[in-house]
């Protein structure tokens, strides 16, 4: 199954199955991986700072969803 949860421009925003705490989505592209936890949007790794604003701005307004996906795929707590 496709990790994926969103896709904008040439990235994606995603979740792993199994994954470790404390809840994140991983951001993947081209020259791009970032972990962003989804609580303080925290971020390591790199990325430009205007796809990172663009990547915590949907994950904000999406925060409740995403929770249900970390929960559903059995991410470690």
């Amino acid at each position: 199954m496709d990790s994926a949860i969103y896709r904008f421009r040439n990235l994606r925003i995603a979740l792993f199955y199994g994954d470790h705490p404390p809840p994140h989505v991983h951001l993947l592209g081209p020259g791009v991986k970032v972990l962003i936890e989804l609580e303080s949007l925290k971020a390591k790794g790199r990325c430009d700072p205007k796809t990172l604003a663009e990547a915590r701005a949907w994950i904000t307004a999406n925060q409740g969803k995403i929770m249900e996906i970390w929960q559903q795929r059995g991410a470690k707590r």
